[in-house]
């Protein structure tokens, strides 16, 4: 899945976090990690298959003749996770550092973890949503066009675009703006004209897409 792809939705599971402090930063999260929507949960288990592995090399001086019933709970799924990351298997408590949470994920999501907390991820795909992923990979393509043409990030440009699927029309007029495109034109330019050009892979085919600065707005 690209990077720039959005997507609908990401679920949190912060045992033991400070919602307070969370719930400030969820906005910034949502931005960077280019998701529409972030659902906090106190147990992802309706959304992850879980299992755990006690980590023999920290527990095996401490729990002695205790390891055996430990692991077999852990094997049969008989164990607890708890708010702070814990493990209870086996009637032991195990501390997040002394066991490894293992979430699979179920069809149509992702899932990352790390003692305690879990992220999953909805990878279901709208039309809508890979239409707006090929307009951020069209934005990336002619900002590397301006690299390639010598031109000054607040250069203004004139843009053409050849190919453009349909879907991602009614985000052109964005790209334009993020771009600093004045003017876009359909198909493509005479020989000669443009500065720069190349081709993107959208989903639903390939664009070709070419951009010369507007002169006096900082072209070399």
């Amino acid at each position: 899945m690209r990077v720039r792809q959005p997507l609908a939705r990401m679920w949190l599971a912060l045992p033991g976090a400070d919602v307070t402090q969370v719930e400030t930063l969820l906005k910034l999260i949502a931005e960077e990690v280019n998701v529409k929507t972030i659902e906090r949960i106190d147990d992802e288990s309706a959304l992850v298959d879980r299992r755990v592995k006690p980590l023999l090399p920290k527990i095996g001086k401490r729990l002695g003749a205790a390891i055996p019933a430990v692991m077999a709970a852990a094997r049969e799924g008989s164990f607890t996770v708890n708010p702070d990351g814990s493990v209870t298997s086996g009637g032991v408590t195990l501390a997040a550092d002394e066991v490894e949470i293992l979430a699979t994920p179920r069809p149509g999501t992702a899932v990352a973890h790390d003692e305690g907390l879990v992220v999953v991820i909805d990878t279901e795909l709208t039309p809508e949503l890979r239409a707006e992923g090929d307009a951020r990979e069209l934005q990336r393509a002619i900002q590397d066009l301006r690299k390639d043409a010598g031109l000054d990030l607040d250069a203004r440009i004139e843009l053409w675009v050849d190919g453009l699927p349909a879907e991602v029309e009614p985000h052109l007029a964005s790209v334009a703006r993020e771009t600093l495109a004045d003017r876009v034109t359909r198909g493509r330019p005479a020989g000669g004209v443009a500065a720069a050009s190349g081709v993107v892979e959208l989903t639903n085919g390939t664009a070709t897409i070419a951009i010369r600065g507007v002169e006096g707005s900082g072209a070399t």
